[in-house]
């Protein structure tokens, strides 16, 4: 089973599980009743593309809801006035029609990769469609639209109501706005497109102000996440002749600083600073003795090929994998050789 990627509105027959845009865009048509839901710790793509397909749907006179497993961040509900991002983890109850609902799985293709929502709500809705813009496995485990060129989900989502011909709200442009900053890096990592400026282009037309969300996104920080920063980048070493650097976070440390996991978002990128740094490594432990792994990189090496190996994935650039049960030292062993091995040889 293969998708179809980066073929905005080709007209191809369906491939096993791919859908082409027109095809995707035909079956939000011609479907009517809709749960959203994307992976688990939603991020500014995932809750901006949530948010904007809402929209879309129900301009288009169809029933539509969402509901993740993991609750968001609170910078991320501010774009949530009407309090439609519903979440498991904050005691939403599932839907009773939800044997009747079509599930939208957007932003992420790995059913693994949804928490709670794998067992309590992908395998009882009435079908499962993936819309994404990742890397595709080998196999999907069903209908899936993934164009892997463009630059967020958020993009593709607003690719469909342009399509559609719909001018969204300013609640939904904002979102998908948010969405598409958040996941270029504010349009600057390598997947940033004309496409995606000219989306860019027509949700500031919708009424976006773009340092509304700059500032939504980066320019807040409470006490407790700079002292949690101080603590993450005292941990930070240089490796591999200066190419690797990598940073570890561990609950003692968001106990000592009043912080929580969400407050280390962003530090990741803080050593591709360093003109030498081709590979940032971040180690958070997300219960005690369970390290999560994620990994940016500057384009030089395709970090996402050592994410899978782990059961992991994502981009070229940015990626991330849950570690094995193994102590820290060991996992810094482990993924410092791992990296090293992707530098090209001399």
């Amino acid at each position: 089973m293969s998708a179809i990627t980066g073929k905005l509105g080709e007209e191809e027959p369906i491939t096993d599980t791919g859908l082409n845009f027109q095809q995707l865009v035909t079956y939000l048509q011609t479907h009517d009743n809709f749960l959203l839901l994307s992976h688990s710790d939603p991020d500014g793509d995932a809750v901006g593309s949530e948010l904007g397909l809402l929209s879309v749907l129900r301009s288009l006179d169809k029933k539509a809801m969402i509901l993740n497993a993991d609750a968001c961040s609170l910078k991320f509900r501010s774009f949530d006035p009407e309090g439609d991002l519903h979440s498991l983890e904050d005691g939403d109850p599932l839907p009773q029609d939800l044997g009747q609902k079509t599930l939208i799985l957007i932003d992420t293709s790995d059913f693994q990769h949804t928490r709670r929502a794998k067992d309590v709500l992908l395998p009882y809705g009435r079908e499962v469609i993936i819309i994404d813009h990742h890397t595709p496995p080998t196999q999907l485990p069903c209908l899936a639209y993934i164009d892997d060129t463009a630059a967020a989900s958020s993009q593709i989502v607003f690719q469909i109501a342009e399509k559609l011909g719909l001018t969204l709200d300013l609640t939904a442009s904002k979102a998908l706005f948010m969405g598409i900053v958040y996941d270029t890096g504010s349009f600057i990592y390598p997947k940033t497109t004309p496409a995606t400026f000219h989306a860019a282009k027509k949700l500031v037309e919708w009424g976006v102000r773009p340092k509304e969300i700059h500032s939504a996104l980066f320019e807040t920080i409470d006490p407790s996440r700079m002292r949690l920063l101080a603590r993450v980048q005292a941990s930070l070493i240089l490796l591999h002749g200066d190419r690797t650097a990598i940073q570890v976070m561990t609950q003692a440390m968001l106990t000592e600083t009043g912080a929580i996991a969400e407050d280390a978002e962003n530090f990741i990128n803080y050593p591709l600073k360093c003109s030498t740094v081709l590979v940032s490594v971040f180690l958070k432990e997300t219960k005690p003795g369970c390290y999560r792994c994620s990994l940016r990189s500057k384009g030089t090496v395709d970090v996402s090929t050592l994410a899978q190996t782990h059961g992991g994935g994502g981009h070229k650039t940015a990626a991330g994998f849950p570690c094995p049960d193994l102590s820290l030292a060991e996992l810094e062993t482990l993924l410092l050789q791992s990296v090293f091995d992707l530098y090209p040889k001399d």
